[in-house]
């Protein structure tokens, strides 16, 4: 019974002797592992991101504003046409009908104002010689005038059904494109209320322009003249260039969200971008070259005081930031920079104590003896 106290108190003062080895050593000998990156020189941009439709510059709606049959089409998808081209042929039948009904009531309307304005003068004749009454003569220059008016209504409407066999020959309003015929040979238009739309053409796909959707925080950063990259799928890994031509001041709601339209004009001189293409835009709001700059995680990384060589407390300005240099394997000290233009991953250091190939600190990984130290320490990885 002895002999197993005895054993139990060594199994106790062992457990406490390795725990207090535990705490007191291997606490003591942990060490850091210092993930790093290198002040760099180059190129930082600012940019708005966006998504937008890319659209010809100027479509023509090419419609009717008579109703009919569609007799004949002679241009489709892709033609190109020239202005005045023949596009397509509605059936003329019902009009000419109208057309010649129009002109009977006109050559009656005729001989009716020759009659009233011969009445007229005879019975002005005769009132002259005192052998008609006043009344009588009142009478009839009132029969002329409305005479006159008939026919010149009649008139009206036989211009008007001459006009309208004019528009059952569609022509091209301007030269350009075809992009979309809506209409087949025999389907019947009716022109009412709203113009039947027979064709849309595109005045010059060399020229076309994107239709970039903005929202409210982010539209007052952009100006018209700026530079924008942007890509389409069907090319991924070819950019294209282009400006900022316009700001629409119509905004739009999606989804609670105040949207603007901001126009971005394109060269399509290689007629590889296709309307209605998705765009995603890079609005470039500010740019600077050669440069030089560190990642965001450096100027936003934040240590315990230990192992800083110098850790006095420092006021910092807006636009000042304190970012680590690691100087050893255990130690490194803090510098104040001055910030300049700023991304989502990097920010420019106009000026402090900082140059370039600086091996600054993004983070501090504490790790015990039995583990290794980052492959990183010193050398720092660059951008």
């Amino acid at each position: 019974m002895k002999l197993f106290k005895k054993i139990i108190i060594i199994i106790i003062l062992f457990a406490v002797g390795y725990g207090a080895y535990t705490l007191l050593f291997k606490k003591n000998n942990s060490e850091n592992r210092y993930i790093t990156s290198q002040a760099v020189k180059g190129d930082i941009k600012k940019e708005i991101i966006a998504t937008g439709t890319v659209n010809p510059v100027n479509v023509v709606n090419v419609g009717t504003q008579v109703s009919g049959t569609i007799q004949k089409i002679y241009a489709d998808y892709n033609d190109k046409v020239k202005k005045g081209d023949l596009l397509a042929q509605l059936d003329q039948s019902l009009l000419n009908i109208r057309m010649e009904s129009a002109k009977a009531a006109l050559k009656k309307a005729r001989v009716q104002k020759e009659l009233a304005e011969l009445e007229e003068k005879r019975i002005g004749e005769l009132f002259k010689k005192e052998y008609a009454a006043k009344a009588e003569l009142d009478k009839v220059e009132v029969e002329a005038k409305s005479a006159n008016a008939d026919y010149k209504v009649a008139y009206a409407n036989y211009k008007q059904a001459e006009i309208n066999i004019g528009y059952t020959v569609i022509k091209s309003p301007v030269s350009g494109v075809i992009i979309s015929r809506e209409v087949d040979e025999g389907q019947t238009v009716s022109a009412g209320l709203q113009t039947p739309e027979l064709f849309k053409i595109a005045e010059d796909l060399t020229k076309m322009q994107i239709e970039a959707s903005i929202s409210e925080a982010d539209i007052g950063h952009i100006k018209t003249g700026q530079r924008v990259l942007f890509t389409v799928d069907a090319f991924e890994i070819e950019e294209f260039t282009g400006i900022v031509k316009l700001i629409r001041l119509n905004p739009q709601s999606e989804q609670n969200v105040v949207i603007y339209t901001v126009i971005i004009e394109i060269d399509n001189s290689d007629m590889k971008i296709l309307p209605g293409m998705t765009a995603f835009v890079n609005i470039i709001i500010a740019e600077k070259k050669n440069v030089l700059k560190v990642r965001n995680s450096i100027i936003n990384f934040k240590p315990n005081t230990e192992d800083i060589k110098n850790s006095s407390p420092i006021k910092l300005a807006s636009d000042e930031a304190v970012i680590y240099r690691l100087t050893d394997e255990k130690l490194y000290e803090s510098a104040t920079v001055q910030k300049g233009l700023c991304n989502e991953t990097e920010t420019e250091i106009i000026s402090g104590a900082i140059k370039e190939g600086d091996v600054l600190i993004e983070d501090i990984i504490k790790i015990g003896d039995n583990e290794s130290g980052g492959n990183n320490m010193k050398k720092g990885r660059p951008f």
